[in-house]
Parts: C-alpha cells; structure tokens; sequence
C-alpha cells in the first residue's frame, strides 16, 4: 500500500468539500464508496448552490435547489454517504472568500475529520473560480482550524474541542502521489453519477460514465489493480512557507 493512503485506511470520519453537487462523487466516488464499506463516516460539504449549471433556464431557484439536493441525497445513498451539508453561497458568482473559509472550518470543528478532500485548486489552467477558491479555503481551514483565538461560530466553538488532521487529500489532479484501488466500487461511482439529472442529459451522463471508465484504468495502470482513482495526499504542514517536511 502506498504510504501516502495509511492515513486514509486508518480514518474513521473523511470530510469532502466541494464547489458543486456532484464533483465528490466524480472525483473520487469510488473511494467514498469502498472508505464507507470500510465503516469510515464519509461527510460532503457543498459550498454553492449549484443553480448556474441547471439545465432548465425556467425552473424556480427553490424548485432547483430541493430537485438538487435530492439528487445528492440519492448519490450518497448509492454511495454510504452519511451526512450532507451545505454552505449555500452563490454558484459562480460574487461571495466572501472568508466567509467560505470560516464555514469550512466551521464544519472541520462539527464533524472533527482525520482526513479532509477537496478538489485541487493549483490544477494547471483550472479556470472555474469555485475551484480555485474551494480548493484553496479547504486548506486554509485545515491548516489554522486548531487555533483558539480564530472564533468561527459561538455556538460550534463553545463546544469544540481541538484535534488533529492527519492529511488532506485533494481529486482532480494532475500531480497524484497516490491511487485508491476503486476496481470493487466503481460500479456504484457510475451508478451514482446518474442521480444529476438536473445539471446532466442522459448523453452526458453516458459520456461521463464512459470517459471516466478509460481514466480510471490508466490511473491505475502503474498498479496491481485494475481501476483507480488518483489522489494528491499532503500533510497540513505542507500549507504553509514548506518550512515543515510533508509527514505522510
């Protein structure tokens, strides 16, 4: 096993934040899927509302938001998911970069994760600025989520005690240090990926499912399984000025 995953096999509660609905599960479902089998509490945070990309330009912002989240609540059930959260602010559009920040923290005192994922923000020409800005935020939060004297939410924080992260793991990269065996899961990961049928065509449901069948085997080809899914996995010390040695 690489050791890069020890982290990942040893956590009990995973958090996984994401710009949209449906960049979890496409990113790294088949993971999800076999941690969740393992018994691991596998959490998604969303951080928009996700209504730019819905494909009916004449469906009401409420009836889009509960056809939404519906369809995240039928993926994670596909996929062991045990918790949704959100953080609501506007899809491709103008919001705090700290207000973000602070949310993701907020969560990461909630759920107390030993392992955090989100998308990774310094892929090259990533252009969507919920990407970058998720990605970014995720590992701020995980890099000054234990100081004290950061005050997110009296509520959270009058309860809260500090813990460890042990890694942060980031999908959608093009620099993995790591594959995650997904050849036992990727059938659910696929099955899953159908539940978005308002931000997705049948056509392009097919096209994801069939694209992202090729990447997975070529992920894994330098492996000893046949499917994969690549990972790039960092300790928290890696955030900041790389004056402390990435402990994975």
């Amino acid at each position: 096993m690489n050791d890069r995953l020890a982290a990942l096999h040893a956590a009990r509660r995973v958090l996984c934040v994401q710009p949209h609905y449906d960049d979890n599960d496409l990113g790294m479902g088949g993971t999800v899927a076999a941690l969740a089998d393992r018994g691991v509490e596998v959490h998604y945070l969303t951080a928009t509302d996700d209504l730019v990309g819905v494909l009916d330009p004449e469906l009401a912002d409420d009836e889009a938001t509960r056809r939404l989240r519906a369809e995240q609540h039928e993926a994670g059930a596909i996929l062991g998911v045990a918790g949704q959260h959100w953080l609501g602010l506007p899809d491709a559009g103008p919001y705090d970069y700290y207000a973000l920040r602070n949310g993701i923290i907020r969560h990461i005192r909630m759920l107390s994760p030993e392992v955090v994922f989100s998308v990774d923000p310094w892929l090259p020409f990533e252009a969507h600025s919920d990407h970058l800005r998720v990605g970014r935020a995720t590992a701020e939060a995980c890099l000054l989520h234990k100081h004290v004297r950061l005050r997110i939410d009296p509520e959270v924080d009058a309860g809260w005690t500090p813990h460890s992260i042990a890694a942060v793991g980031f999908y959608f990269t093009s620099e993995p240090n790591a594959c995650f065996d997904v050849t036992a899961s990727r059938t659910r990961k696929h099955e899953a990926i159908g539940a978005y049928r308002t931000q997705l065509t049948e056509q392009e449901i097919a096209g994801l499912r069939a694209g992202l069948s090729g990447i997975e085997q070529r992920w894994a080809a330098a492996e000893t399984f046949s499917h994969g899914e690549a990972l790039r996995i960092l300790s928290p010390g890696a955030f900041h000025v790389n004056l402390l040695p990435e402990l994975l």
